[in-house]
């Protein structure tokens, strides 16, 4: 959950923008969806497991990142000339599953 916050506040700070209660907003509501995708792969498999969060986290910034919510932290805007094969949904998804999942098992989630 907090990777989402960081992974946006990171992306926020990179592109020089400003926190408005707006943003703020829908940051909130990018996380209350998160929980929303995460929270009944858990209860469906009877266990608590960071893949639920990497595929969550990942699905999440795929689609914000697609319909132009959110940036990609962490990548840059030349990125995507020298890498021409990888579409920036695709490079969302490895960005936000990678934070979703790194904080899941800082929170003691296995895989």
């Amino acid at each position: 959950m907090s990777s989402i916050i960081n992974g946006g506040v990171l992306s926020l700070l990179q592109h020089g923008k400003s926190i408005t209660p707006r943003v703020a907003a829908s940051y909130v509501s990018f996380i209350y969806a998160y929980n929303i995708v995460q929270c009944p792969m858990e209860d469906i498999h009877g266990r608590r497991s960071a893949i639920h969060n990497v595929i969550a986290g990942g699905m999440m910034g795929s689609i914000g990142v697609h319909k132009g919510w959110m940036g990609i932290p962490f990548i840059d805007s030349h990125f995507f000339i020298r890498h021409p094969t990888l579409s920036p949904r695709v490079v969302a998804f490895a960005v936000y599953g990678s934070l979703g999942g790194a904080f899941a098992l800082l929170a003691g989630k296995q895989f």
